[in-house]
């Protein structure tokens, strides 16, 4: 079978001698197509998992195209949109790396006629997590990341993985695009291959994973940073060590990028996420996921807007009854954290 790619093509560096200036090197990011026969018996094709494979394991991120259903698609981002004013209004709005940014983080409707398993449990992706860190992922984190217009600046360059890490995949995240995005709307800056090589010595602060200046000037000599264009109805699997950072949106409409996290049952994530009573039923069908074990469920009313579903990437349990603490994101950015081509 002949694998779909479509190319996202960047400048990179290929490696020299010491003193002498890097030649640059064009490279190629292969974007997995999702054929209408793939989608329709909603099986990966084992053309397209290897391909996927190869990706993931190159660069910390591979790019699923046409693997989401635009009706749910559709359904979820209209309900996100009107929820924004909300959040917004909230004492707890969590902006990251400053107001100024205008970049927010938003819990997805966790209501049972939003959890789509296209966007929850995607098959396509979870063939390709499951192959990567071990069969039935679980899941234990949801979240979304909002480019609202009008901002100013950028986020500083940044490892999600706020602590120290093991040396090969544990947790992944397959961010869902509701949207186009692209340079214009603030796609995210991506940093290939810093999945590889980096840890918690090459960060800044000791409870975040901003990256220090001098380690991400180094890289962008030999790897520069880019902000890819995604089609809508695509899925983006990353290793939550690769770094990256938030783009400002110049267009009107705010950019939503929805994002669910797996890990392996072995690890004993003590994240927990939250869904109403009514939700267990349809969260059960999804037998591909272990997204039970990392569940509560409330009977009555949830405000899932005010839901903050704390991130912990250790072996270790939170504090009981703590504050909530973002792990990253909660000092502002300045021009410290930033890349730019000037640096080159």
């Amino acid at each position: 079978m002949r694998v779909l790619v479509r190319y996202l093509s960047f400048t990179t560096n290929r490696r020299a001698a010491p003193a002498m200036r890097p030649k640059k090197q064009r490279l190629k990011i292969e974007t997995v197509y999702i054929s209408e026969n793939e989608y329709r018996s909603a099986q990966l094709s084992h053309n397209n998992l290897q391909s996927g494979l190869k990706e993931f394991h190159k660069n910390g991120l591979v790019i699923l195209e046409n693997a989401v259903g635009l009706p749910a698609l559709n359904h979820v981002r209209e309900r996100m949109l009107q929820d924004i004013p909300k959040n917004l209004s909230s004492p707890r709005v969590h902006y990251n790396h400053g107001k100024e940014h205008r970049n927010i983080s938003q819990t997805p409707p966790l209501l049972t006629e939003y959890l789509h398993e296209q966007i929850w449990a995607n098959r396509f992706a979870l063939t390709l997590i499951e192959h990567i860190i071990g069969p039935r992922p679980q899941l234990s984190y949801a979240t979304s990341n909002i480019a609202l217009p009008g901002g100013q600046g950028r986020q500083g360059v940044h490892s999600d993985y706020y602590c120290g890490h093991l040396d090969f995949p544990v947790f992944l995240e397959a961010c869902i695009f509701p949207d186009d995005i692209s340079s214009r709307n603030g796609s995210t800056e991506i940093w290939l291959g810093t999945h590889q090589g980096f840890n918690k010595r090459d960060h800044t602060f000791p409870d975040m994973g901003w990256i220090k200046r001098e380690v991400f000037t180094e890289r962008a000599k030999i790897c520069p940073p880019f902000q890819p264009s995604i089609r809508k109805g695509s899925i983006c699997i990353r290793d939550l060590r690769l770094w990256h950072a938030g783009m400002p949106n110049f267009t009107s409409v705010p950019r939503i990028m929805i994002g669910f996290m797996y890990g392996p049952k072995w690890f004993g994530s003590h994240m927990r996420l939250r869904f109403p009573i009514e939700a267990r039923k349809r969260i059960e069908s999804w037998e591909h996921v272990d997204c039970l074990s990392a569940a509560e469920f409330i009977e009555g009313d949830l405000d899932y807007l005010e839901f903050r579903q704390e991130l912990n990437l250790t072996q270790e349990k939170s504090d009981i009854g703590s504050e909530y603490v973002p792990k990253h994101g909660s000092i502002t950015a300045g021009p410290d954290h930033y890349w730019s081509t000037a640096y080159e």
